[in-house]
């Protein structure tokens, strides 16, 4: 019969695969069965050995995201589904470039201006919102989105 591995093996294991944070580890953790003891010795190693940060975590996360084309908003609902505090999250929002997030809605706007169908304004600025760009960057990006997309005529 097979040992169940120690909970900071199972944690390192999955470090390895792709980052996570701290509260997306003890969720993996609780649900595989280890006690609440084995768990917070697993994440004080992790911590002592700066695997885990998740400060660090939601910097990355946040930036990959934004690179993604997705706003402040959703990017901040995903971190708080990941387990990361306000405080953390509000930090690594503040450190996101908002002329690339202008740059992103303005390019997604831009797409769906294109089509040129009546509704074309009033769906861009749902997508806009769909993924996570607050009301005020999405009038914006409209605003410059029609006026490149009338220059492109």
């Amino acid at each position: 019969m097979h040992e169940k591995p120690r909970a900071l093996d199972k944690a390192l294991r999955s470090l390895a695969l792709r980052p996570h944070s701290e509260g997306e580890l003890v969720e993996k953790l609780t649900a595989a069965g280890y006690s609440e003891r084995e768990i917070a010795g697993a994440m004080a190693k992790l911590t002592e050995y700066h695997f885990i940060d998740d400060s660090q975590f939601a910097a990355q996360w946040a930036a990959a995201r934004a690179r993604r084309g997705l706003g402040a908003r959703r990017i901040a609902q995903e971190l708080r589904h990941k387990g990361i505090a306000r405080d953390i999250s509000d930090e690594a929002l503040a450190s996101l470039d908002e002329s690339v997030l202008l740059e992103n809605a303005t390019s997604l706007a831009a797409k769906h201006l294109r089509r040129g169908d009546s509704n074309a304004r009033r769906r861009a600025y749902a997508a806009l919102i769909r993924r996570g760009f607050d009301y005020s960057l999405a009038n914006q990006a409209l605003d410059r989105a029609a006026a490149e997309v009338e220059g492109e005529e």
